[in-house]
């Protein structure tokens, strides 16, 4: 109740601040719905759509967000969600994402996928659709490596060591199976179709209709970011910024995207290990004027629309003593450890200070 309360005030006082500006086409918020990070475990272990409408209802109307991109693996899930997201109108990036994939299954499993969304597009539901997210690396095939760190590190090798060749191929191999991919999308969707490309990857953007990148700044200039940012609108087609975002820690703004590797994994009796053996602060303000900072330099780099990383991230639960894997994960809520009298609740979350950011900052770009 209370915080039911918090968030009600919250929006009533953002009615009298709020300023305008020059705002983007799409405000929007990345919603989890469910992916398997680590093999056999999921980001989001209960689907319950009534937690789901809550939070759609949270999105829309106290976030300012028009749009929402919906993630997750299970389509039965995604279509769920994305009817629920239509309920508060909300534009709806349907995103179905089989991580650990490769170029035999991933194609197949977009193509179902594309089926699903298309019945939504004929229900009258304003819906694109994301074939794939960072596919080279959280997907098999592109880049040496069973595992998305054994690839990134494979990643990381070759951009070091300057071997062009080496990238070249690669990037041609993720180019072949996204071409693959948009063949069967398109033969069942018959809406638009983007992907959200890490800023590593040389997509060839001719497959699709919208250019999407997760576009995280770390210890770049505003200006170097900006630039960029806008070198993705030499293709002549909308560009949003599909993923931006920051961990909750003194520090995890120059690190952007790589935040949540600072945390290195946990002994056998739980505790936490930390890059350099040093716990981090957990900073709830580093993180919102990082979005702050953020919302307001893609506005200006003139792109069309972006997407907060990501609405809450239940599977990394915030705790006041012992392990706080909240603060170097990125979500703008707080979730609490399973089976606490909390997690049982709707919400079962808390804001957190980016969470009262972003609603500051949508509520400014709205026109």
């Amino acid at each position: 109740m209370k915080t039911r309360f918090l968030i009600l005030l919250f929006a009533l006082t953002m009615m009298t601040t709020a300023s305008a500006d020059t705002p983007m086409k799409v405000r929007g918020v990345v919603y989890d719905v469910g992916l398997q990070f680590n093999k056999g475990f999921y980001s989001v272990d209960t689907f319950d759509v009534e937690r789901v409408r809550y939070d759609m209802g949270i999105i829309s109307n106290i976030l300012h967000a028009n749009a929402v991109r919906i993630e997750g693996e299970s389509i039965g899930r995604l279509t769920a969600a994305a009817r629920v997201a239509r309920e508060y109108g909300l534009r709806v990036f349907f995103n179905p994402w089989l991580m650990g994939g490769d170029a035999i299954n991933t194609p197949s499993y977009m193509a179902r996928a594309a089926k699903a969304a298309e019945q939504l597009r004929q229900e009258g539901m304003d819906i694109v659709f994301v074939a794939g997210c960072e596919y080279s690396v959280f997907c098999n095939g592109i880049f040496d490596g069973s595992s998305v760190m054994e690839r990134v590190g494979s990643m990381v090798g070759l951009m070091q060591s300057g071997d062009s060749v080496g990238m070249e191929a690669a990037m041609a191999r993720l180019n072949a199976t996204l071409a693959d991919i948009c063949k069967g999308v398109r033969a069942r969707f018959k809406g638009l179709v983007t992907y959200a490309s890490g800023t590593w990857e040389k997509v060839d953007w001719s497959l699709f209709d919208v250019v999407g990148v997760d576009y995280y700044r770390d210890a770049q200039t505003e200006e170097a970011y900006r630039e960029g940012l806008r070198a993705y609108g030499k293709y002549g087609k909308p560009v949003y910024v599909m993923e931006v975002g920051c961990c909750a820690y003194e520090g995890a703004a120059a690190r952007g995207g790589g935040g949540f590797a600072i945390l290195q994994g946990t002994t056998p009796d739980g505790q936490s290990i930390y890059e350099g053996g040093i716990t981090p602060k957990r900073s709830e303000t580093e993180q919102a004027d990082y979005i702050r900072q953020q919302t307001r330099i893609i506005n200006s780099a003139g792109v069309d629309g972006m997407f907060v990383y990501v609405f809450s991230f239940p599977c990394s639960p915030y705790r006041e003593d012992g392990l706080d894997s909240d603060m170097t994960a990125y979500g703008l809520v707080k979730h609490f450890p399973k089976g606490s009298a909390r997690s049982r609740m709707i919400p079962a979350w808390a804001p957190k200070e980016a969470f009262y950011a972003v609603a500051e900052s949508y509520m400014r770009l709205k026109e």
